[in-house]
């Protein structure tokens, strides 16, 4: 009698572990004896019975397991937990909330179910599982470098796929916010993020170098989103007391919500307040052809920046 194995994933998440759980069984000497695609209950268990004490270990790859349909509860006496016949049923996220749909609960009993991790929806509860995930793949990850693949990556695949490279780039000491940075961004992503946190910052040399980098490769349209959506967190990092309230609300990241509370320290409330005005402005007059272009944001960049300067005066 074989025993079933479950993998509820989709997407990347599905291909990692079905590469993870073969790997796992051929190294505990199981032999991969085929694939195939749905199916019938009936004649799947039938044919990998197990023939004996001494019958090879195998292992078979049922893709697109809910084609199988319910499993037939006339048919559970034909599962075994301990067996030397593993049935490695592939199916989509759903089961995760639902196996009951596909596998009565006295055989479910009997199962393994692995699952693809659940990715938290707050940007904190990012951070810490990031930071655990680094952990148990061996990776030095200091703490803003977890705040930046949080700030950059959304996919948590792509995450597990970063750190690894990371963790091959950085042995001897930590992976830092800049090593991210310079792995996980193309060039026209890399000179975005230095113009958004160089508003916050203060370093508005490197604000114009990447400015005058972007002007010449990308659209003005795009970039005016980002840097709108930064500005925005600014002027409700302002907001006094209420402003964690707001920075939740929002799903605000980490990374993103330190830099913007630096940008409204720097600039002042009614001068970030100007700067959004100019940029959504600036936004419909580029669509409806009567804009400045690049060089209209950067006199909206250096009104800013010289409010800096009457703030500190």
């Amino acid at each position: 009698m074989p025993a079933l194995l479950l993998i509820a994933a989709s997407g990347t998440a599905q291909r990692r572990l079905l590469e993870e759980t073969a790997a796992e069984l051929e190294k505990k000497g199981y032999v991969a004896a085929g694939k195939q695609e749905g199916g019938e209950w009936s004649s799947l268990l039938s044919d990998n019975m197990t023939g004996g004490l001494f019958d090879e270990s195998r292992f078979i790859i049922v893709e697109s397991a809910p084609l199988l349909g319910p499993f037939p509860e006339k048919l559970s006496s034909m599962i075994d937990a301990d067996s030397s016949v593993t049935l490695v049923l592939v199916y989509e996220s759903e089961i995760k909330s639902q196996p009951a749909k596909f596998i009565p609960k006295d055989v479910l009993a009997k199962c393994r179910l692995l699952k693809a991790a659940e990715f938290p929806r707050w940007p904190r509860e990012r951070q810490i599982w990031v930071a655990n995930l680094a952990k148990e793949l061996g990776v030095d990850l200091a703490p803003q470098g977890a705040a930046m693949i949080v700030e950059l990556l959304e996919d948590p695949e792509e995450i597990r796929a970063q750190l690894k490279s990371l963790g091959l780039l950085k042995k001897k000491s930590p992976v830092t916010a800049a090593d991210v940075e310079e792995l996980c961004l193309d060039d026209g992503s890399r000179n975005l993020l230095r113009l958004l946190d160089g508003l916050c910052t203060g370093d508005f040399a490197g604000v114009l170098k990447s400015l005058h980098a972007m002007a010449r490769t990308g659209d003005l349209i795009p970039t005016l989103t980002p840097i709108h959506n930064r500005m925005r967190l600014a002027w409700y990092s302002g907001l006094g007391k209420d402003a964690p309230a707001f920075a939740k609300a929002l799903g605000a990241k980490d990374y993103a919500w330190r830099m913007a509370k630096q940008a409204d320290q720097r600039y002042g409330h009614g001068a970030v307040t100007d700067f959004i005005a100019a940029l959504i402005r600036m936004n419909i007059e580029e669509r409806s052809g009567i804009g400045s272009g690049w060089q209209g944001l950067e006199t909206a960049i250096i009104g800013l920046m010289g409010s800096a300067d009457n703030t500190r005066r």
